[in-house]
């Protein structure tokens, strides 16, 4: 929810919580007035009835057609010398509930004592509810109205700064080396937000551009002496040498190729997370898939693995070439190396999804440790840990979700080509287990 929609319905409930509880007191606090009012003007008329008693006039010119009555009492006054009385009753002639205020003023005047009484009917408080109700009713409807026009005035004109910021970041990319624009505005917290936003992105421009030299240039540097030690070792191994000393050799040639290899696949990790494979062209995968299923056939002949495919023709992807060799070679070598003897392979390539399955034994750790990097069981000590980190950052790369899957003897790995939002991470069967790199 959008946050001018939740300040709207926060300002709209305060409304629908206040209403109330001010009508209450205004409908209380008006009758009260109401009722003083009545009660003095009838208290005025008693004195005025009582001043004309007291100078020998009638008042019978006053009083005629008015609700008064004048009475001669026995006895001393009472010591209340103004007593006011409400009345709830329910008229016979018009038969509806009415009510009435009767003031009574007690006057001694001369020798005789005198009550003089006054009343009128007043205004009952369901009729000033039932007034006020259908006030506050339409007072709602055009606080909704209002605040709901307001709110989408708002959105376009106070927002206007805050959404064009937004459309900015989103348009920002680290390798176009370009500091990111936002426009001016006068409200103090988006400046401060869009002042914030710029040191934010200028420091990571300058830590991405580090941390890419940095990269390229350990991986040039590495490669140097890795090539002339190489260079070395195979003048070595021409010169005269015991087979003791030839096998130490050949270990130190095995250590330099996975040290290359693993500089080589680090480097390509990098290059992934700097996100330097982006492409807006489409490759047909089942080619790529047949490419690379054809560089493998000597691997596949050597440890007697039967491989059979199904492969969908016609599948367009959007993805980096050199990517989706890389993707589909490491799945390959992943399902050959960890294979058994004279084991299975099957290959599945359809428009949803694709899928390397091998047999091959049980895992020997956990799966969500898989995808990490030089994570992998002891099932192949030739393995360097990276391959299905690779193929992780690859599907995370282009949106696709991957999955690992072992079930009676067959490891399968397969990947979704256009998964549901929710998807997008990678996920595995808890019941199951998968092998490593």
């Amino acid at each position: 929810m959008k946050l001018l929609n939740k300040v709207t319905i926060w300002f709209v409930g305060i409304v629908f919580l206040t209403t109330p509880v001010t009508m209450l007191i205004s409908r209380h606090n008006i009758k009260k007035k109401l009722d003083q009012a009545e009660v003095e003007r009838m208290r005025e008329v008693n004195d005025r009835v009582a001043r004309q008693l007291a100078a020998g006039e009638k008042p019978d010119r006053y009083t005629h057609g008015r609700p008064i009555a004048i009475t001669t009492l026995q006895g001393p006054l009472p010591e209340n010398k103004v007593q006011i009385v409400k009345d709830n009753y329910v008229s016979e002639d018009l038969g509806q509930k009415e009510c009435r205020i009767t003031v009574n003023s007690f006057y001694q005047i001369g020798d005789k004592a005198y009550e003089i009484s006054s009343f009128n009917y007043v205004i009952k408080s369901e009729e000033i509810f039932r007034g006020m109700l259908n006030t506050v009713v339409w007072k709602i409807l055009l606080i909704l109205l209002g605040v709901s026009l307001t709110a989408r005035l708002l959105s376009k004109v106070v927002f206007r700064p805050f959404h064009s910021t937004m459309k900015a970041l989103y348009k920002f990319d680290l390798k176009q080396k370009q500091p990111l624009e936002l426009p001016n505005t006068s409200t103090t917290e988006f400046r401060e937000l869009n002042t914030f936003l710029r040191k934010m992105t200028d420091k990571a421009m300058e830590d991405y551009a580090a941390v890419k030299e940095f990269s390229e240039n350990a991986s040039h540097e590495l490669q140097t002496p890795l090539a002339v030690i190489r260079s070395k070792l195979d003048l070595l191994s021409e010169t005269n040498i015991d087979s003791t000393q030839a096998a130490l050799i050949g270990d130190m040639q095995n250590a330099i190729e996975k040290l290359s290899h693993i500089n080589r696949s680090l480097l390509l990790l990098t290059k992934l997370e700097n996100q330097e494979f982006k492409t807006n062209e489409s490759i047909k995968f089942c080619r790529v898939t047949k490419d690379v299923i054809a560089m493998y056939e000597d691997w596949l002949t050597l440890k007697e693995i039967t491989l059979t495919h199904s492969l969908d023709k016609n599948i367009p992807l959007i993805i980096h070439p050199t990517l989706a060799e890389i993707l589909i070679s490491n799945l390959m070598s992943n399902a050959i190396r960890h294979n058994q003897e004279k084991g299975l392979i099957r290959v599945e390539l359809t428009k949803k999804d694709f899928c390397v399955s091998n047999t091959g034994l049980p895992p020997q750790i956990p799966t969500q440790e898989l995808f990490k990097r030089f994570k992998k069981s002891n099932q192949c000590n030739e393995s360097i840990g990276l391959g299905l980190a690779i193929v992780k950052q690859i599907c995370e790369v282009n949106g696709f979700a991957i999955t690992y899957q072992y079930s009676k003897g067959w490891h399968s790995v397969r990947i979704v080509f256009d998964p549901p939002k929710k998807e997008l991470n990678v996920t595995a069967v808890p019941e199951l287990e998968a092998a490593e790199v």
